[in-house]
Formats: C-alpha cells, sequence, structure tokens
C-alpha cells in the first residue's frame, strides 16, 4: 500500500453482496523440513489479509478452506524463512508439496542494518499514524508487542524504515478484529511524501458471548467497509459501481478525427502543396501539430475496466481517478478519493477486492487517511454475514 503525507480533504446504494452463499473450495497440501524431508507439525498456513488460517497436523499435512477469489497463500512457522505461493478459487492445484529452509540459512545470504535503540520514543508516532491510522478506530487499537518493531533512520535519503522481528500483534476492539501482521517492510519517505508498506495480516474474530458488543463490530465493521477501496474494487468487478453509491472521474483518451482527416488529405499531396489554398496549409499545419488523441473527462466506471481472454479483470487509467462516495441514509458524508497507477500500467483486480500489483497503486485524499490498519477488513469479508 502506497499513500502521500500530505493531502487536501474533501468530505463528500446498495451494499455489495461479496460471497454470500458462494462455494468454497479447499486447498490441501504436507509441510517438510528441507533439511531431513521430515513433516512439520505446528506450522500455520493462511490466506494473506483474510482470516482464513490453519496449522498443519502432526504428519505435517493441512486443508484449508478458499472462498472466490485470488489469494496469496503464507506458509510461517519459527526458526523457518516465511514461503509464499499464490492461488486461485478457479483453478487449485493438485496437493501442495512445501518445503521450508531454516532462517538461518536465508539471513546468511542477508546484510543485518542497525537499528535505533529508542526508535519507538522517537518515531513510533509517526510509524502509528500512517500504519495505524488518526481515525475514530485508531483510538481502540493497540500494538501488543511493540518491542518487536526496528526503526530504521536513513539521513542522506530522509526516509524512516520499520521492520518487525516477528508479527505484530494488533487488537483492534473497534471492529472486533485480533490482527497477527507480519510486517516486512514499512518506508515514510519525507523527500517525496509517500508512504508506502507491506506484509502479512491474518485475522481473528475477538472471542465474546456479548451480543451487543458483536451488533457494534458488525456495525463499525460496515460502515469501515463502504466508501473503502476494497468496497470500490469489488464493485469495479460486479460492474455495479454506479449500484453500489459511487461516482468516479477520469480521463480517457479521444481520438483527434480532424488530424486524421487532414493527414488523409495532406501527406498524399505533401509534394504538391501548391495546389492547395495557403488558409487551408496554415490550418492543415496547425491541425497536424496536435497530438493524435484529447484527454476528455469520462465519468462511466465501465470505462474503467477490460476483461481479458483468460477473465481477468484489469483495470487501467490515465493519470488519476477521482472516486466520489456517499450515503446520507446511513449518516455517510460524501468523500472524494483518488487513485493514481505510478507507472501508468494496468493492475488486475479480484472479486475480493484485491489488486495486483499493489505497489502500483497511490492512494491520495480521503482514503490515504482512511485505508490503514485501524481500519483493515479481512479479504473474506461479507457485509451480509453476523459474527457467530
Amino acid at each position: 500500500m502506497q499513500k502521500l503525507l500530505s493531502f487536501p480533504i474533501v468530505l463528500w446504494c446498495c451494499l455489495s453482496t461479496f460471497m454470500a452463499g458462494a462455494q468454497n473450495n479447499v486447498l490441501t497440501g504436507s509441510i517438510k523440513d528441507a533439511a531431513n524431508d521430515k513433516p512439520l507439525a505446528g506450522v500455520s498456513v493462511f490466506l494473506n489479509g483474510t482470516s482464513k488460517g490453519t496449522v498443519t497436523r502432526s504428519d505435517g499435512n493441512f486443508a484449508l478452506t478458499i472462498p472466490p477469489g485470488r489469494y496469496q497463500v503464507i506458509v510461517s512457522a519459527i526458526g523457518y524463512a516465511t514461503y509464499l505461493t499464490e492461488v486461485s478459487s478457479r483453478n487449485l492445484p493438485p496437493s501442495l508439496k512445501i518445503t521450508l529452509h531454516t532462517a538461518a540459512e536465508e539471513l546468511a545470504s542477508v546484510t543485518v542494518e542497525p537499528y535505533v535503540k529508542d526508535g519507538w520514543k522517537k518515531y513510533g508516532k509517526t510509524f502509528w499514524q500512517y500504519f495505524i491510522g488518526t481515525t475514530a478506530n485508531a483510538a481502540d487499537c493497540t500494538i501488543k508487542n511493540k518491542e518487536a518493531l526496528r526503526f530504521h533512520w536513513y539521513l542522506k535519503s530522509n526516509q524512516l524504515a520499520v521492520t518487525a522481528v516477528e508479527p505484530l500483534l494488533i487488537e483492534n476492539k473497534a471492529l472486533g478484529y485480533d490482527l497477527e501482521y507480519r510486517l516486512e517492510r514499512f518506508v515514510c519517505d519525507f523527500a517525496s511524501h509517500i508512504v508506502s508498506y507491506y506484509g502479512y495480516p491474518l485475522f481473528r474474530d475477538m472471542p465474546t458471548t456479548d451480543d451487543e458488543k458483536k451488533k457494534k463490530w458488525e456495525s463499525n465493521r460496515q460502515l469501515a467497509y463502504m466508501g473503502s477501496m476494497m468496497h470500490f474494487m469489488r464493485s469495479l468487478y460486479s460492474h455495479r459501481a454506479h449500484e453500489e453509491g459511487f461516482l468516479v472521474k477520469y480521463k480517457t483518451p479521444v481520438p483527434n478525427i480532424e488530424k486524421k482527416r487532414v493527414k488523409e488529405i495532406y501527406t498524399p499531396n505533401i509534394t504538391k502543396t501548391d495546389s492547395i489554398p495557403i488558409d487551408s496549409l496554415h490550418h492543415y499545419w496547425e491541425v497536424l501539430r496536435e497530438p493524435d488523441y484529447f484527454m476528455e473527462p469520462a465519468t462511466d466506471p465501465e470505462g474503467l475496466t477490460t476483461i481479458q481472454k483468460d477473465q481477468t479483470h484489469v483495470l487501467f487509467f490515465y493519470d488519476s481517478c477521482t472516486v466520489i462516495y456517499g450515503n446520507p441514509r446511513r449518516g455517510i458524508a460524501y468523500t472524494e478519493s483518488a487513485i493514481r497507477l505510478i507507472n501508468q500500467q494496468p493492475i488486475a483486480i479480484d472479486e475480493n477486492g484485491s489488486y495486483y500489483p499493489t505497489s502500483e497503486v497511490l492512494d491520495l485524499q480521503t482514503w490515504s487517511i482512511t485505508q490503514n490498519i485501524s481500519n483493515l477488513l479481512p479479504r473474506d469479508y461479507d457485509i451480509n454475514a453476523h459474527i457467530p
């Protein structure tokens, strides 16, 4: 995820029915130690960014339910390097055969960077602001093992980088989640004003028998979902952006019809300009200096996506796309957000709201404030489901 450090805030309907009644598939596999080929028990296997996870049995085998969509499978065990692979519910592989290498083997080729000893005291506030967030939900969040964080300050590049030596244990009492977040890298670039971070989160519902608390969590989750990046991406995938309450503004290329007409007239007669009136020649020269395409404003969300032959949904637009959302009936004021494709390359979007590669997308305006850990929902979130 990437976002700007500074941004303007402009406060600006139906709900998605993602995965309700959908059939889930099961991924199976076995995990062994690469050194001795023995099965590994108690290894954590989960889908990145979801609430779907399990551990291997004594024989090293596992079975994991895969909701509709595309996911990264994360395999993690103490003392071993993290293993990652990608699966899709549409085309699950046969039983996976995974071997884990010890972390010592991986660390042998990694340069250990020095870190600031009192890093949380110096930079904890900055990290909290851009990682956990500053929304109302952030006040109900706690990082239970802050000592696992390592802060690195790079004076020449004016960057703050943060890593973690173990998964962060984050308690979100606003949404009712216990979050285990394997933080790979957090970078706050004060020169470019861009924050980026990535990692592997696993969600678990907080245990409770209090029905009122469950209702409160369900309500807060719905509010966090509505108008979020996940909500927007799901609505684009299902071609329901307008029905879901989104308005979009972007620029689309329109052919320069006059230039095409002039080329058809002028090019064959380029050596016979004496036969063309001087006024026409001046007009032709002016038109030929124009671009082949003009960028004109567009508001149709259907123009943002295309479906490829393999059924991959692709999102592309030029420059940036403004996204407006609001739901006055639920007390949600209209807000204006925006996204930018950093390298102007298409990205793939999925029915669960994921997009790839995530490093291509820059959040702007409201989303740069709200799309933080304090408002983060699992990719298998279903707005119609109730907390058991």
